[in-house]
């Protein structure tokens, strides 16, 4: 896609997506999901919860999704640190939840999923 709109490849924002998609991965949140909400406990719910958190952050302006990315990736290294001190997953969820900050984006993070995961199949 071509036009005011479009980044220097010429593709409107295509590598967001993606680049989002990994930092939703890196973060480890889709697993945690499952474990924290059984309605997204089913992968094919999970899958929805994540196209729609991906979906919504990549129409965010510019620097929110930047910020947004930085802090998956935080949320990522932080499970992995508290994952090192041997602490449950969803104890290093609560321990990140409380950090100025982290706790926002893990709300909004986690809003996004469960709104995604139980809206169901997008009619067509």
């Amino acid at each position: 896609m071509n036009g005011p709109y479009a980044g220097r490849t010429g593709r409107a924002h295509a590598d967001d997506g993606g680049r989002m998609a990994r930092a939703l991965r890196a973060s480890g949140l889709p697993a945690l999901w499952a474990d924290r909400y059984p309605a997204l406990a089913e992968p094919p719910a999970r899958a929805r919860a994540a196209a729609h958190v991906v979906g919504a952050l990549k129409r965010l302006p510019v620097s929110y999704r930047f910020g947004f990315e930085v802090g998956l990736r935080g949320v990522g290294l932080g499970l992995r640190v508290a994952a090192a001190r041997r602490l449950a997953p969803a104890a290093g969820y609560d321990r990140l939840a409380r950090l100025p900050g982290f706790g926002r984006l893990l709300t909004v993070v986690d809003a996004l999923a469960l709104y995604g995961g139980l809206d169901g199949e997008p009619d067509t």
